[in-house]
Formats: C-alpha cells, structure tokens, sequence
C-alpha cells in the first residue's frame, strides 16, 4: 500500500513537471500569468501589476541630427524621420522639401529628393521607412503617391494611390499593411487595414476597424451659403495600431478595453492579450485643457463644447514596438513629479507578458539599434532637433 502511494506522487509529480516544461517552452510560464486556447487563439490573461514592478528606465542623451542653425544639414521644420540599418538618420524637412541623411555620427551626408510633384520629388512626405532589401519608402499623404530610392538616395521609382492610405505600419518583404479610409457621405467614413504590394496592388483587406466617433456643426456665413466644421469626438474609442518589425506582427487595440489583438502577417489572428484595468475618469481640468488648446479658432472651439464627453478616457491613444519585439501601450494615466508631468506606459514582451510599466516626461519616438531617438526642442532657439538616446533599464533589486 506503501508503494502504491509513493507511486501515484510520483505520477503527479512527474506530470506536474512536464506541464511546467511545456510552459516554459512556450514562454508563457511566468508567474501569475495565465493563458488557454480558444478557437487556435492563445489568450494571455495578465495580472494587474507587471512581472518586473522593479525595472525603471532612463535615456541617455549622445547626439542630435539636423541641430544647426544654417547650412546643409540645417533641419528647421523637421517632418517625420527613419532610421536604416546601418544606423544613418533621415530626416524630411518640410520648409524645403527635401530628406536629409545623416550618418550615426551625425555628419550631414545627403539631400534627397525636393520639393514638387515630380518624380522624386514631395508635396508633403508623412512616412519615411525602409524595405528589407534597404531601399527608403517615402509616401506622400498629398500627392497621393509612395516613392522608392535607392540605399544612397537616388530616386527609383514611384506610384499613385488608388486607394486613401494612412501611415504604414509594417513593411514586408514584397509589400506592406497600412491602415486605408473609404469615404462615405460627408464627413462619414470607415477604416479597413490592407496589405499592398511594392507597385500599389491591393493584395489583401484585413478587415474593417472602428474609427472613433465624429461630429460636426455648420454655421450660417453672413453673405449667405453656410459652412460646415467636424472632429473626433474627445475620448472616444477606436482602433490603435502598432507594428513589429522584428517579428512580423501588427498589433490592434480597439480602445474601450484593455485587450490586445497581435496578428502574423499574412492577417491571422494568433494572440489575445488582457490586463485588469481600471480606466481613468474624465475631469472637467482635462476639458478645460483641451478647449483651451481650441480657443484660437471660435467655430472649432464651438463644435468640441457641443460634443459629450464620456465619463472615462480611452485606454490608449497609441502603441508602438521597440526593436527588441516588446509593445509599449501609452495609458492616459499622468501624475506630477519633479515638475515635470509623467506618463504611464505598460510594456509587454514578445510573448505577450505584462513586464514593466515606466513612467516618462517624453514619448519615446523610435527604437533602432538599441538607441531610442525622439524630437528634443532646443532652449535657444525652440526649434525641434531629432535626438539619440542610450537606453539604459535598471532593477532596484539589482546586486541582491
């Protein structure tokens, strides 16, 4: 009878070990975190806190890009910005028009392009970013058009949108997903993300996702006829996106809750991720302060005192992934420290695990190479100088 007891621990506890090994193998055997399948979707149910509430994190500043006041490499109304693979920063600035390229160490290399609706030339670009193959994709919202150049700058070739496109958010290896919007009537429209290729073709629709809610008034004009003015309802939920670049994923968020949608590329959903979250109120301060920011204009300052505010804000207005594969979701959670107002941003692993949460004055932009780079306004002159960072994480429980 002895025997048969030891025996049956023995069972259990060997297939407790084979349970744990699975979990491990499948990176999911972190501690409070549960996760089951449903329908071939993994569910990653988190806790509330992160598994890592001891990791903070810093930015060390090293160079800036485009920080001169006169000459070649002089950025004064810098746009939108990318970083290669061989580390060389490229900066659109609209006062001109043209990109300029940078090398790591901040040398001014190259103009690209310039301002026109030519080939190889730019209305207004809003998306700069890179191939796999190293050749710079630029798409102007404008002139309705994506533009291809060589590693070295030289323009390649370029095509017209059939469709109204938005920000690129992942960049394949024979095309890349971009949110699009279908007019309707007015100011109505939808949101649908889509895959094209490198020429235009639309080669796959994900889907229709929510756009938040608009409003809009019109106004009577005193010589007669009348004009109509809209905008986003405050607060109000939507879809988030954010793409990673090293493991091929688009992440959606759509804001009313804290659950996470991460797809492959090919469309498949794959992973849910939740977290416990308790949303933060609306205050009648934070109407003021967005009204405030509308008082220059009457008629738009008109249209958002129409419009209802919800009780609670959004979950997230953005996520973006770094380059090591972790998504960061910036909460609408602030406090005051220092004199400096802080943000809440929740990061998760690849795996979909709640890892740390840090609280930072500036929104990190863009991750590359381990650095993290942002636009910094310099005290003399206010003028914004895209900035690089050394990333550097620490633990209080270090050394113990």
């Amino acid at each position: 009878m002895r025997k048969k007891g030891v025996l049956i621990v023995a069972m259990i506890a060997a297939v407790l070990v084979v349970c744990s090994c699975r979990k491990g193998a499948n990176g999911r055997g972190k501690a409070g975190v549960r996760t089951e399948t449903v329908d071939g979707v993994i569910l990653v149910h988190n806790p509330p806190l992160p598994l890592h509430p001891e990791k903070s994190l810093r930015f060390e500043e090293e160079i800036a890009f485009g920080g001169e006041e006169t000459g070649p490499g002089a950025v004064l109304k810098p746009g939108n910005f990318a970083v290669d693979g061989r580390n060389r920063v490229y900066i659109y600035e609209s006062s001109d028009g043209v990109i300029k390229a940078f090398d790591e160490n901040g040398r001014f290399l190259r103009n690209i392009g310039g301002e026109g609706q030519g080939p190889g030339e730019f209305v207004q670009a809003f998306f700069l970013g890179f191939c796999p193959d190293g050749r710079l994709l630029v798409t102007d919202f404008q002139a309705q058009r994506t533009s291809f150049f060589s590693p070295d700058g030289d323009f390649l070739t370029s095509y017209q949108w059939a469709d109204n496109l938005s920000v690129p958010h992942l960049i394949l290896d024979d095309g890349f997903v971009v949110q699009t919007f279908a007019s309707g009537r007015g100011f109505d429209s939808k949101l649908f993300l889509k895959t094209y290729d490198f020429e235009g073709k639309e080669l796959k629709s994900w889907g229709e996702f929510v756009l938040p809610a608009s409003k809009r008034i019109t106004r009577s004009l005193a010589g007669g006829g009348s004009v109509t003015t809209g905008g986003r309802v405050p607060q109000s939920p939507g879809s988030v996106f954010a793409g990673d670049e090293r493991f091929r994923r688009i992440y959606h968020c759509l804001n009313s809750a804290y659950l996470i949608e991460v797809y492959d590329a090919e469309g498949r959903l794959f992973r849910k991720i939740d977290r416990p979250y308790e949303r933060v109120p609306v205050t009648a301060a934070d109407k003021e302060e967005f009204l405030a920011r509308m008082s220059r204009n009457a008629t738009t300052r008109e249209l958002y005192e129409s419009m209802p505010w919800p009780d609670v804000k959004t979950v997230t207005e953005r996520m973006f992934c770094d380059d090591a594969g972790n998504l960061w979701v910036t909460t609408n959670e602030v406090k005051e420290e220092g004199g400096k107002k802080l943000t809440a941003y929740d990061v998760f692993d690849s795996d979909g695990g709640y890892d740390a949460r840090v609280w930072l004055a500036a929104a990190p932009q863009k991750f590359a190479a381990g650095k993290m780079y942002r636009f910094k306004e310099d005290e003399d002159t206010g003028v914004l100088v895209l900035t690089r960072y050394r990333v550097v994480w620490e633990s209080s429980s270090r050394g113990k």
